[in-house]
């Protein structure tokens, strides 16, 4: 009993001994835990701080480029927001590109409006109206040249913009200037976007002559074939007959007879145009004097003859001049 006594006392002595202990230190961990969240939020409002005053920084700095851009002043808006340019930030990368574009360094300009599309399409009108209106002021000053590359860089940052009908702008005005290889880049270009339209139909013609103008013959002459096929107008038949004309005039100074004879004889065949009649006949003279088969040279020089009645002109005189060599050599 005694034993049983002791042991209560020991127990409830132990336990009033260690029971203040333990709480103090359960105390002392509360106020840690405590202490190490408000250390955490602290820390957390700090970053947070940070951010807003760095996001308040660059938007300042977008907000003064943007004003020196009202105001033309590219370099200082440039200066605004250089610091930035690693940012994937649209509006920023954007804003980059203008400031290139209206500086007129294009390939800066291209890089910065290329990122600003990747990170978000928002400002993709924005460039193309930037690019067409550089291109309508080209052309307003008669520089279609520099239209047509500035439509290029249009095509190498938005390629699924419809530029044909600039193209073909481009193209009409260097046509009419004369300046076919820069026609013809423009219509091709056009021409692979819209090849169906009824402007590209009516384009056809000066396309195929700018093919034939730059000496791209075998090119035209397909074109020109499959025109005449599909419209049969005169117009279409001269085209035509012109490029043959051209070709057998190639092949034949090239030495390339039976060849060049292969046009001149489409040409005889079709009677027409009359213009280049009288042409063909000559040179399939030409060529069958050069095989000393004068009889049969001697038939297609009186054809020339007979084609220009009033014996004038170039073509006649050095058929005259043929028949005589003819008539001295047999």
């Amino acid at each position: 009993m005694k034993r049983s006594e002791d042991q209560n006392i020991r127990k409830s002595g132990y336990q009033g001994i260690r029971g203040p202990k333990y709480q103090g230190t359960r105390r002392s961990g509360d106020q840690c835990i405590r202490e190490s969240g408000n250390q955490g939020i602290k820390a957390l409002l700090f970053v947070l701080i940070l951010l807003l005053v760095s996001c308040s920084h660059k938007e300042e700095r977008i907000r003064n480029s943007r004003k020196f851009i009202k105001a033309w002043n590219y370099d200082r808006a440039l200066t605004e927001i250089i610091s930035f340019r690693d940012d994937k930030d649209a509006e920023i990368q954007y804003l980059l590109g203008y400031c290139y574009l209206k500086k007129n360094e294009f390939g800066e300009a291209a890089t910065y409006f290329e990122n600003a599309l990747v990170i978000n399409e928002v400002f993709k009108d924005s460039i193309i109206r930037q690019y067409n209106i550089l291109a309508m002021n080209a052309l307003r000053i008669d520089e279609p040249e520099r239209a047509l590359f500035i439509y290029r860089e249009i095509a190498k940052l938005v390629p699924e913009y419809d530029q044909a009908n600039n193209l073909f702008l481009v193209g009409d005005l260097n046509f009419e200037k004369g300046n076919y290889p820069t026609a013809l880049e423009a219509y091709t270009k056009a021409l692979d976007i819209d090849s169906t339209s009824t402007r590209a139909k009516k384009i056809k013609y000066k396309f195929i002559k700018a093919l034939k103008e730059c000496d791209s013959l075998n090119l035209a002459l397909l074109h020109a074939i499959e025109e005449y096929e599909r419209l049969k107008t005169a117009a279409n038949l001269l085209q035509l007959s012109e490029i043959r004309f051209a070709i057998g005039s190639k092949l034949f100074n090239q030495g390339s007879i039976d060849s060049a004879k292969i046009f001149f004889d489409h040409i005889i065949a079709q009677q027409e145009p009359k213009s280049l009649l009288d042409d063909a006949y000559f040179y399939v003279g030409e060529i069958y004097f050069k095989k000393e088969k004068y009889d049969i040279a001697l038939k297609a020089y009186k054809k020339v003859l007979r084609l220009n009645p009033y014996e004038k002109g170039e073509i006649v005189k050095k058929t005259k001049e043929r028949i005589k060599e003819i008539k001295e050599k047999t």
